[in-house]
């Protein structure tokens, strides 16, 4: 309506309020969608009101609108963005004090136990929030459906804004269902996963700036840590577990099974055997139920013809699935299970 009507004014070379409103029909439109229009093309200055004739809006160039209207924007604009790159370079002058003043309060503020678990929750959320870089974390066993359910919408909400995620689970995690779906789901938003034979515990750890780690002292609780050359040390250690991880296949490049990771477990079932453990014992170290376990076992010594556990570590050798330590410790073993 206001393109028709500044057509109009440019027709007539000029209209009054009263002639555009009774010319509303003729225009093609209501007085009321005239009436917007005209004030629409005053405040973009394209109708001016003449000074001999202040009841007459004249038709202005667009142009000159541009230079009315646009102009005083753009060096405001302009004004703005030498601001703001005043303040930026003021703000980030204060950065080093910054964190030296952070160091130096992770120092004093070097461990915080974190007693129940809905505190965990709330600290761990509010790292989150504030995480702007990584979170790196390993998590042993299988989760819980309600635990997926708690975790999933946070993780997702860090990877949509950029950040990096690394997460370490065991093996298992690749014959779980639920956790298939969960780290599928995850990968496929840009999540780094990598799965390993034990992982002892699990840990978090935000920009490398705090870790969480479990309180094992009577509670169920975390340990946040901040400072600075121990979180290191615990990232460090997490990096060299994650270095000789085997990455996670999603469902699409792969079936359900251990995949590339079946050799790892073949390994450390035996590894396992060769020390004496028992079944109890590698089932929890690999996050597996005890029946389970010893299908795997079963499985490895029918494969390697061993008829002992012993013997099954010695054989391995020859199978190329224990280092030299390994195989001290299970030659070590079998010898004295022959006294």
């Amino acid at each position: 309506m206001a393109v028709k009507l500044y057509e109009w004014s440019l027709r007539r070379g000029g209209i009054s309020r009263a002639e555009a409103l009774e010319g509303a029909p003729g225009i093609g439109g209501s007085v009321a969608d005239v009436s917007d229009a005209l004030q629409e093309l005053v405040e973009l200055s394209l109708l001016r009101s003449s000074l001999s004739e202040p009841d007459v809006l004249l038709p202005v160039s667009p142009e000159s609108a541009i230079a009315e209207v646009v102009n005083p924007i753009e060096v405001d604009i302009k004004k703005r963005e030498q601001q703001v790159g005043g303040l930026k370079s003021q703000l980030l002058s204060l950065n080093a004090l910054y964190f030296q003043s952070r160091q130096a309060r992770n120092r004093r503020e070097a461990i915080d136990v974190i007693s129940d678990v809905k505190s965990v929750r709330s600290v761990l959320a509010k790292e989150a929030r504030a995480c702007s870089v990584e979170v790196f974390s390993a998590h042993p066993g299988i989760f819980s459906e309600r635990a997926i359910e708690r975790s999933l919408p946070q993780d997702l909400e860090l990877l949509r804004r950029g950040v990096r995620m690394r997460t370490l689970y065991q093996h298992p995690v690749r014959v779980s269902s639920m956790m298939r779906d969960l780290l599928t789901r995850l990968a496929s938003e840009g999540c780094e996963i990598r799965t390993c034979e034990e992982i002892p515990d699990r840990i978090v750890i935000f920009d490398r700036e705090v870790a969480f780690i479990p309180d094992r002292m009577g509670s169920d609780g975390a340990v946040a840590v901040r400072e600075p050359s121990t979180v290191d040390y615990l990232y460090r250690g997490l990096e060299q577990a994650w270095s000789t991880a085997v990455p996670f296949e999603d469902r699409s490049s792969s079936g359900i099974g251990y995949g590339a990771a079946r050799s790892e477990m073949k390994r450390a079932i035996v590894r396992y055997l060769a020390e004496g453990a028992k079944d109890e014992l590698i089932a929890h170290r690999l996050s597996i139920s005890v029946r389970t376990c010893r299908r795997h076992i079963a499985e490895v010594m029918e494969e390697l013809e061993a008829s002992s556990r012993f013997q099954a570590g010695v054989l391995a050798t020859r199978a190329g699935l224990l280092d030299d330590a390994a195989v001290s410790v299970a030659e070590a073993s079998l010898s004295l299970s022959r006294r």
